[in-house]
Order: C-alpha cells, then sequence, then structure tokens
C-alpha cells in the first residue's frame, strides 16, 4: 500500500503529498531489526522455557525471533501466538505488534475490528507506536469510525513523545493544510525535529521544501544538503533530484558526469523519473556523447514502468522515433526489454507500444541539445515524496 505520489512539482502550491489523511501512512511496529541475528538452538531453547514458564519478557523476545527470522526462518503463526501471550500480559510492546499482525494478515486472519482493540490497550498506557498506529486506522476508518481529526490528535501525541515518522506525518498534515489548518512554517519545524534523527523521509521532504521554497526561503545548499543525507540512506527520489541540482548548478557546483551517477543509481532502484532524465542525458550529452538510440531505450523504459510523462516529452521522443532506424528501434527494444527483466521494480504490466509509425531514414544529424532553461525546467523530472510500504517492520523508528 502506498500514498498519493505526484510528479512535476511547481512553486505555487505545496504538492508533496502521501500524509495518510490523503491516502495512507506508514504503519510502523517495534520489531527491532536489530535482533534479526540467528540465535542458537540451545540459546534458544532456554528462552522458550522461560517463555513457556510465564516470563512476560521472554515471551515478547520468542515472539521477536520467529517474526523476524532469528530461528533460522520467519514464522509468523508462532510470532502472532507469543505476542498474544505476552500481549494478554499487558505488554504494549507486544499488544502493538499483535495489531500490526492483524492489519497485515500476517500469522492470523485479518482484522481491522482486533487491531484496533489491541491497539487501544496499547495506547491506553500512551504507548507512542500505538498511538501512531491507532491515529491510521482512525484517519483511515479502519475498524473503527473515520475520524482524521482524532487521528491528527493522536498521531501530534506520538510526534511529541519523540516517533520520528509521527513527527514526519504531523510535518505533512500542516504543509498540505490536512484535518488541520495549514502552517507550512509549523510543519517545517516538525520535519527538522525528524531529520535530528536521521529519518531518511524528513532529509528528503526538507530538500523538496528547500528547493521550491516552500515553508521556508529557497536555499538550494540546504536542499542538496537534505538530498544526500536521503540519499546516502538510499532513497531513490532523493539521488534523482540531487542529480537535477547537479545538472544545474544549483546549490552544488555543476557536474553532469555526479548527475549522470545518480540519475542511474535512482533508475537501479526503479525510479520512473530518473529513466526519463536518464533519456534527456543521453539525447544531451551528459557523459560527453550523444546517443539517441540509447535515449530512446531509457524512454521505452520509463513507459513499460507505469512512470507519468509530461506531454513535451512524448512528443519529444515520438520525433526521436521517427529518426531511427529499424535497426536503431530494434535495439533500443531489446535493450528496454532486457533491462525489464532484470529490475523487478519496473511494472512488466505495461506493454510496449511505439506511439509514432517508424521510417527508414537514418537521421541526418545529432538531436538538437537543449539549452533554454525553462526548456530543461519543463523536461527534467523530480520525484516526489511518497510513504513506503504498508511494513511490519520498524526500519524507520528508533
Amino acid at each position: 500500500m502506498t500514498g498519493i505520489s505526484s510528479i512535476g512539482l511547481h512553486r505555487k502550491s505545496f504538492v508533496i503529498r502521501g500524509f495518510f489523511f490523503a491516502a495512507l501512512l506508514t504503519l510502523v511496529a517495534p520489531i527491532g531489526i536489530a535482533q534479526s541475528k540467528l540465535i542458537s538452538e540451545q540459546e534458544f531453547g532456554k528462552l522458550l522455557r522461560r517463555a513457556e514458564n510465564g516470563s512476560l519478557s521472554a515471551q515478547a523476545e520468542v515472539a521477536r525471533a520467529y517474526a523476524v527470522g532469528r530461528t533460522g526462518k520467519i514464522n509468523y503463526a508462532e510470532a502472532a501466538r507469543w505476542y498474544r501471550r505476552a500481549a494478554d500480559q499487558g505488554d504494549p510492546d507486544s499488544q502493538t505488534n499483535l495489531a500490526v499482525f492483524y492489519l497485515t494478515g500476517r500469522g492470523v486472519e485479518h482484522s481491522d475490528t482486533e487491531a484496533f482493540r489491541w491497539l487501544q490497550r496499547a495506547a491506553s498506557s500512551s504507548y507512542p507506536l500505538a498511538l501512531h498506529n491507532l491515529a491510521i486506522l482512525y484517519s483511515n476508518g479502519w475498524g473503527v469510525a473515520k475520524d482524521p481529526a482524532h487521528g491528527f490528535e493522536l498521531l501530534l501525541r506520538a510526534a511529541t513523545a519523540g516517533v520520528d515518522i509521527s513527527q514526519v506525518d504531523v510535518g505533512l498534515a500542516y504543509l498540505n493544510g490536512d484535518a488541520v489548518t495549514a502552517d507550512p512554517q509549523l510543519g517545517i519545524r516538525w520535519l527538522k525535529r525528524a531529520a535530528k534523527q536521521d529519518l531518511a523521509s524528513a532529509h528528503f521532504i526538507l530538500g523538496i521544501a528547500y528547493e521550491n521554497g516552500q515553508g521556508v526561503e529557497t536555499d538550494y545548499k540546504k536542499a542538496a544538503e537534505h538530498y544526500r543525507k536521503a540519499a546516502d540512506q538510499g532513497v531513490a527520489g532523493a539521488r534523482n533530484n540531487l542529480g537535477r541540482l547537479y545538472l544545474r548548478g544549483k546549490g552544488v557546483a555543476a557536474d553532469r558526469g555526479q548527475a549522470f551517477r545518480l540519475f542511474s543509481e535512482s533508475a537501479e532502484q526503479g525510479n520512473g523519473q530518473s529513466y526519463l532524465n536518464l533519456a534527456f542525458c543521453h539525447l544531451t550529452g551528459c557523459t560527453g556523447v550523444i546517443d539517441p538510440t540509447e535515449a530512446y531505450s531509457w524512454y521505452l523504459r520509463a513507459q513499460q514502468s507505469g512512470a507519468p510523462i509530461p506531454e513535451p516529452f512524448q512528443k519529444r521522443f515520438s520525433a526521436i522515433g521517427r529518426e531511427l532506424t529499424q535497426d536503431q528501434l530494434q535495439a533500443a527494444q531489446t535493450s528496454s526489454s532486457q533491462w525489464v527483466a532484470q529490475h523487478p521494480a519496473v511494472d512488466p504490466r505495461f506493454p510496449l507500444q511505439l506511439n509514432h509509425a517508424p521510417t527508414p531514414t537514418l537521421m541526418a544529424r545529432e538531436p538538437r541539445t537543449l539549452q533554454n532553461d525553462e526548456e530543461l525546467k519543463t523536461l527534467w523530472q523530480r520525484t516526489q515524496y511518497t510513504p513506503p510500504p504498508l511494513s511490519n517492520t520498524r526500519d524507520s523508528v528508533r
């Protein structure tokens, strides 16, 4: 499950979307990644005996071991069973995890109602992650009557308690005016609190805000700094957007080679905007070589991925396609198909279609390199913030 994405940001309106009041928010659970290392059979046997004798801490640890595969493989059914035993003893951490299992249908039959019941119990002790997840249920109407205002109140409590992903979503609520009066400056302050915890999504959104001057003064240097911090944590969109800044020399020294590298890294992660940027790179010679066949191949990959393609891009590459030979078209199609086969992130459900009738005429000259900055701004593609998929791991919660 993902939130709303929007490609092509505009200065006049704040379009960083993805907050759960508009769609879905990130679900979090206190299962620690650090606990995923294997546990020996002897050690686990001792732990299991303690759990069977009623030790609350042991029951919770056994549940986590099954949930993250510390026993050698993941067993959600056993994880749910042990989370329930610990939850019955009043452990809010286990109650929250059990609720997430009910929401995702892992180890138990999916039930929003049961998830709501367990989150209520956990939240009654003001457990921050339970407050965050309970906010999701109220804001989406899962297992309870939809109440975005109350959902925001719960989210604000979690954010105040220090949950970084809650701070991001509170920030987005104030930026977008979702379930609360818009206050961009306050939204930025909440995002900065999350960024102090080095949360990648907070850095990414702040990069967008500083680049667009939304909630803050335009500052390309700060935009680049935040994009880089998110990019270093593997955020594909941040790599793509940082590449754009390198292309135009905004906040960083212009470096087309660095831009190409960042676009390529983002494309490896399946980012459709980077496919289009690489198409344009090969068309304008970012690497010192103009290659219309390779450019067209990247355009086809964007088509197959289902990435929104702006009309100027469609017109430009349809014209290029008409100038390619049959051999060049075949080479572009083959390269695109091979990429799609090797990169599952690219959605193969979208069929390859050529929007022109190719002619055998050889290209008489290399494609024109665009120099007009306004035209460049309409074609170089930005990546919008979208919340990560619904997850039962605590990747972004510390």
